[in-house]
């Protein structure tokens, strides 16, 4: 699901059609959420949405690598990369539509 459609399915949820919302401001909202993800996730390394995943920022090892052109060994920085712990309820659920 890309972000058009998530808006879209957003949009089609009846709880957003009682408030009245346009697409646009519901356009904002998403937005404005997935921004503030990305922040919490840089100010306090985790972010966790209950009955859905854990984000958390780890750090992984730089490795080493090689130059295809040249051959040469060198070695890449550490780096930090997004971890994403899904929560019991969203394992159930995937569990119980593979079967």
């Amino acid at each position: 699901m890309n972000l058009s459609k998530l808006i879209h399915e957003v949009w089609k949820d009846g709880r957003i059609r009682e408030l009245r919302l346009r697409k646009d401001e519901v356009k904002i909202l998403v937005e404005v959420l997935i921004d503030h993800i990305g922040r919490g996730l840089i100010k306090y390394g985790v972010v966790k949405l209950k009955n859905l995943f854990t984000l958390e920022v780890r750090k992984a090892k730089g490795r080493r690598i090689k130059n295809p052109q040249t051959g040469k060994h060198m070695y890449s920085r550490d780096y930090f990369k997004i971890g994403v712990k899904p929560s019991k309820r969203i394992k159930d659920e995937l569990n119980k539509s593979n079967k």
